[in-house]
């Protein structure tokens, strides 16, 4: 990851307000209730509140309602596409599996399926995989679900600690080191650079490194194959179908704008950010609100 033409970098911190545009007719719009985490795919956005009980937006009343009998510390949503619905998958307390039920509208558990993590996209390949849904365990051992049996397989010698897919796209990181899964293949290749956070969107791949103190964003280019800094002071990145957006240290909301190639900032605080690929975008404010961006 090169600092090198520092004058060429799309963004520092230092030079943020200078690229703002005003967008006054673009907003983040309250969504009654409080959320501890929200998630966004292509139609479906789902959350848990500090209780881990589960709730589902509601587009027709423009709020969430809770799904019975649900707690989940762990909700992934995506996948969807014009021909099929998105998939939502969960994690509760113990580390058990599940997925939701469109007929019933309840989460079944996945029998035998204990994951830390979850992450859910459009599927690659073939049929046995019309989404991707990838898992890592408490001991970072790495699984992808097959829709054929109907369980999760190991992928061999794959260790993570993190893991994200989009854009039938998967990518994961341990010991800050960045991997690629490589389908021809079948493992994950280690690519040039360190991050912390990675997130993947539909053509593009993001990331942020804390640990050199700078909360560095980083974006991929796939011709160098590397990871380029394009700014400073974030906590959080998330890429979807509805764009690129992050979260700086200090709370504010920034949108990348691909015609000027740099963040633009968004009125308003989040301290964690959701984007979906059609639903929208989705926020969690510090006291557990929840907004999403209106366009006009």
């Amino acid at each position: 990851m090169s600092r090198n033409n520092v004058w060429s970098v799309l963004l520092v911190l230092s030079g943020w307000a200078s690229l703002v545009v005003p967008a006054s007719a673009q907003h983040f719009q309250q969504v009654p209730g409080t959320l501890a985490s929200v998630s966004a795919g292509r139609n479906e956005v789902f959350g848990f509140d500090t209780h881990a009980r589960v709730w589902r937006l509601n587009p027709k009343t423009n709020s969430f309602d809770k799904i019975k009998d649900a707690l989940l510390d762990d909700i992934a949503v995506g996948g969807g596409t014009v021909y099929q619905l998105d998939e939502v998958w969960g994690i509760d307390a113990s580390l058990n599996v599940y997925r939701f039920n469109y007929t019933t509208k309840a989460f079944d558990q996945i029998p035998g399926a204990v994951l830390a993590q979850i992450t859910v996209g459009v599927g690659n390949e073939d049929q046995c995989h019309p989404y991707e849904v990838w898992g890592i365990t408490s001991s970072q051992e790495v699984f992808r679900y097959d829709y054929c049996s109907n369980q999760f397989n190991q992928s061999p010698g794959s260790f993570l600690t993190q893991i994200a897919t989009g854009g039938s796209d998967v990518w994961g990181i341990i010991n800050s080191q960045i991997y690629h899964y490589s389908f021809a293949q079948h493992k994950f290749v280690q690519v040039p650079g360190t991050l912390t956070q990675i997130a993947v969107g539909v053509n593009d791949v993001w990331g942020v490194n804390s640990s050199n103190n700078d909360n560095d964003v980083y974006r991929y280019d796939p011709a160098s194959g590397v990871f380029n800094m394009v700014g400073g002071s974030t906590s959080q990145v998330a890429a979807g179908g509805d764009g690129v957006w992050l979260i700086d240290t200090s709370d504010n909301i920034w949108r990348f704008d691909s015609s000027s190639e740099s963040f633009l900032q968004v009125s308003g605080a989040l301290k964690s950010i959701a984007v979906g690929s059609g639903a929208g975008i989705f926020g969690v404010s510090g006291s557990d609100q929840v907004f999403t961006f209106v366009r006009p």
